[in-house]
Order: C-alpha cells, then sequence, then structure tokens
C-alpha cells in the first residue's frame, strides 16, 4: 500500500520536481494541495495578472492548471512523464480568490497514462466547475513512482 498526504517522500519529490524545479510554476504560485498515488489536486491564487479583460481567469491559466495537475497525477503512479496531448472543455467563466485542479488517473498502461483533470474556482467559499480536461501523459522513463 503505498503512502497518501502531502508529507509523503512521493509527494515531497513530486512538489520537488512539480514546483521547485519549473520557473514558471513556481512563478504562478502553484501549491500541491492533496496527494495520493493517481490523484493529485494543486492550487494558486487567482491574482490580477492572472485574468483577462472580463476579469475572470484566463484560459491559459486554467490550461496550465489542467496540464499541470494531469502530468502530476500521472507522474505519482508512472514517475517521469510530459504531456504528450490534452482536450479542454471551458464550462463556465472562472472568477474568485483561487483556482484549483484535481487530477484522476483514468489508466496507467506501459508507455502512457489517461488521466481526467478538474478545474474550479473559488469565490466566498464556494467552489464552481470551471473546466474539464482529458489527457493523454507519456513516461519518459522506466522507473516506477
Amino acid at each position: 500500500m503505498s503512502a497518501t498526504g502531502l508529507d509523503t517522500p512521493a509527494a515531497q519529490e513530486l512538489v520537488r520536481r512539480g514546483i521547485h524545479a519549473s520557473a514558471y510554476t513556481t512563478t504562478l504560485g502553484t501549491r500541491l494541495r492533496h496527494f495520493e498515488p493517481g490523484r493529485v489536486e494543486i492550487e494558486l491564487d487567482l491574482r490580477p495578472d492572472l485574468t483577462q479583460h472580463h476579469g475572470q481567469a484566463h484560459g491559459a491559466v486554467i490550461g496550465y492548471l489542467a496540464d499541470t495537475v494531469s502530468a502530476w497525477a500521472a507522474s505519482s503512479v508512472a514517475g517521469d512523464v510530459v504531456t504528450a496531448e490534452y482536450k479542454i472543455n471551458f464550462l463556465t467563466a472562472a472568477r474568485g480568490e483561487l483556482l484549483w485542479a484535481r487530477g484522476n488517473v483514468l489508466r496507467a498502461g506501459k508507455r502512457q497514462v489517461i488521466v481526467r483533470a478538474d478545474v474550479y474556482a473559488t469565490a466566498a467559499g464556494q467552489d464552481s466547475h470551471v473546466a474539464t480536461a482529458l489527457a493523454t501523459i507519456a513516461r519518459i522513463g522506466s522507473e516506477e513512482a
């Protein structure tokens, strides 16, 4: 049985590789919110510089969250990975103080991992489901997580 939680060695390695080794992720202020093998959640504060001209989260930021949480969820079961492709559906405008995303591994094969990502906006303590993505994540190493 694999350990779960933010203080596990696997979660700390994910933070080291995913946040500390990526200037872009650090700049956005991404934080690991939940960790267990096959299920990861991340979050970031929705700052004014991450919004578009209507005051809602820019689609690129939502896409970033879906892509990143998919790769991190895949990495939690498959080791070193990269995104091969993803398709995203925007469901509603993302407004609020916080954006967060959950990635769930649907299937982990020898060469690729299929992940569903859901992105939420939190405004005044209420979560709105703002986007859903389906991602294909490719293993690039032979090591298991």
